[in-house]
């Protein structure tokens, strides 16, 4: 087996490297972003505070689920996204493969030349997808826990407005 350095890897994969680095950063950050938004801590005690506030409880407690969801779908989007630009980057590197053998037809078809192009088309593809997993792990992990804290939300909020009941009732 040969061994490939990250740095031959990035090469060979050229200019999408970046697109898909680009997503990586941004799903971290999503990540990141999320773990501390839907901390129950921080999540329950806003989500609450506004409740309070809006004269529409239910509305309001609806703008809320979507927004919780709505944020958790950006790692969905990473996910479904990033393994296209791989298939990019594979497309790219297989026309790049055959171009260059094509272009070199007096000379003979060169291993070289098709290697090249092959090898841009592996590493996107994998590069693609190593970004595409963890986002996509991460979404079903965040939906759930959206979902959860959704839920605490409408149990917090029952018992509000059964208490506020038994006050007026007393």
């Amino acid at each position: 087996m040969i061994d490939i350095t990250f740095g031959q890897a990035w090469e060979y994969g050229g200019p999408l490297m970046w697109v898909l680095a680009g997503f990586s950063v941004f799903g971290l950050a999503v990540v990141l972003y999320l773990w501390i938004a839907q901390a129950r801590w921080i999540f329950l005690p806003s989500a609450l505070k506004r409740l309070h506030a809006a004269k529409d409880w239910v509305a309001e407690g609806g703008r809320i689920a979507a927004r919780a969801n709505a944020a958790v779908d950006w790692l969905a989007d990473i996910a479904a996204i990033a393994p296209l630009v791989g298939l990019l980057g594979t497309v790219l590197g297989m026309f790049k493969a055959f171009g260059g053998i094509a272009s070199d037809v007096s000379a003979g078809a060169k291993p070289v030349v098709l290697a090249q192009g092959v090898s841009q088309a592996i590493v996107t593809t994998i590069f693609g997808l190593v970004v595409a997993i963890p986002a996509l792990v991460m979404y079903a992990f965040f939906r759930r826990r959206a979902a959860k804290r959704i839920a605490e939300l409408e149990e917090s909020a029952e018992d509000l407005v059964n208490g506020a009941k038994d006050e007026v009732q007393g």
